[in-house]
């Protein structure tokens, strides 16, 4: 049975096969989470809109199509800020099940620019990591772990 679905596949006209392949194929959500230090070492937080448990975190938000996790950051953080980061590199990627979605964690470097609010964030900040606000559970974890590779 599966040899002549090959057959079969084999004789489909390209476009067609690709769009079989991709409607059959695994889906998941890319999310970048930004790191981003200024000259003093300090992290920059966000105060988001739409979390009132734990405003406060990380910069983030997810892949559009064909753009890389270093593009993504640098556009979220510009879009909901206005704030200019350069990406440095990648600290780690890590997988959830639900939603099923891939988090890739990104080292970056402030350059510049002025806070303008955004729909999504109405502040943002850097903290020094002992003085950082309640976060995510998960964040915190993060930068705990990773403080000494983030501050050097």
């Amino acid at each position: 049975m599966q040899r002549m679905a090959y057959r079969v596949a084999g004789r489909l006209p390209s476009p067609l096969k690709r769009l079989i392949v991709r409607v059959h194929e695994a889906k998941f959500l890319v999310g970048v989470l930004g790191v981003v230090t200024d000259a003093e070492g300090r992290v920059l937080l966000f105060r988001h809109t739409y979390r009132p448990f734990a405003p406060w975190g990380l910069p983030s938000g997810l892949l559009k199509p064909n753009e890389s996790p270093g593009d993504a950051i640098v556009r979220e953080v510009r879009e909901e800020t206005g704030l200019t980061v350069e990406f440095v590199d990648i600290l780690d990627v890590r997988s959830a099940a639900r939603p099923r979605r891939l988090d890739v964690w990104l080292r970056c470097r402030a350059l510049g620019g002025t806070v303008t609010p955004s729909p999504e964030v109405e502040d943002a900040a850097f903290f020094e990591f002992d003085s950082l606000p309640p976060l995510i559970v998960e964040q915190e974890r993060f930068l705990r772990q990773h403080r000494s590779r983030l501050q050097s």
